[in-house]
């Protein structure tokens, strides 16, 4: 059976028509690179040759310093190996014996059922309505799968976020890192005008001293937001989670 993904998966295209690599920053497995490769504890695993604390999770993420990500990502077939989803068997089968017993199995997806032969078969189906009506929330056809579903890849998704979201984030997360050492040190209202950040707080000439401030407190929580945020997922991707944004 084919691997899939829960998520949208990176676009490369054809060797006589690539995609550019817009394609791929579509996917927030593109993302999850880049925010892992902003991680200066996986960085200094890189630079060790996967040695250190880090080394379970450079064993399967391997080094992330080369700039393409196409070439990560095929490399050993690793997006499918790290995010793909095992598909779960959908057909009716009876088990029989241990050795039938699947270890992908989840009770959100299969329903293992031991019945005695020796009741009767009117019992019995008085028994399967009763359990399918408990169970089963579909009507009639397959039931979707949603989020709420088990994920059967290596490392899922840790939450759903948005493309764009995940890319203001990160350009808030470098120019923030960027003026840190900069010459000359923008405050964060400046590099949210800079970075156009929030339109309705972008300051016009004909604003007046009041006016003035609050567009620029408006711009600087707005940057430490996203700093913060983009600060967490950074970090805990160490842990083999994206996007998580909660203090561990």
């Amino acid at each position: 059976m084919r691997v899939f993904f829960k998520a949208k998966h990176p676009l490369f295209g054809k060797v006589t028509k690539p995609l550019s690599a817009s394609y791929q920053q579509r996917s927030p497995y593109y993302w999850w690179w880049e925010f892992l490769r902003r991680n200066d504890d996986y960085l200094a695993c890189c630079t060790n040759d996967g040695q250190g604390s880090l080394s379970a999770l450079y064993a399967d993420f391997g080094d992330v310093r080369n700039s393409s990500f196409k070439a990560w990502w095929n490399a050993g077939e690793r997006g499918a190996v790290l995010f793909g989803e095992q598909p779960l068997p959908e057909r009716v089968q009876e088990l029989h014996s241990p050795a039938d017993w699947d270890s992908a199995w989840t009770k959100e997806r299969m329903m293992v059922v031991a019945v005695p032969l020796a009741i009767s078969k009117r019992r019995m189906q008085g028994y399967f309505a009763k359990l399918l009506a408990t169970r089963h929330g579909g009507k009639r056809g397959r039931k979707a799968l949603s989020d709420s579903d088990a994920s059967t890849a290596r490392y899922p998704m840790y939450r759903s976020v948005s493309i764009e979201t995940l890319r203001i984030q990160l350009t808030v997360y470098d120019a923030v890192i960027a003026n840190k050492t900069a010459v000359k040190r923008k405050t964060l209202a400046q590099i949210g005008k800079e970075l156009n950040l929030v339109q309705s707080a972008m300051p016009l000439v004909t604003d007046d001293t009041r006016e003035a401030a609050y567009k620029r407190s408006v711009m600087a929580a707005t940057v430490s937001r996203y700093f913060k945020d983009a600060s967490l997922i950074v970090a805990n991707t160490a842990k083999g989670q994206f996007p998580n944004s909660k203090q561990s």
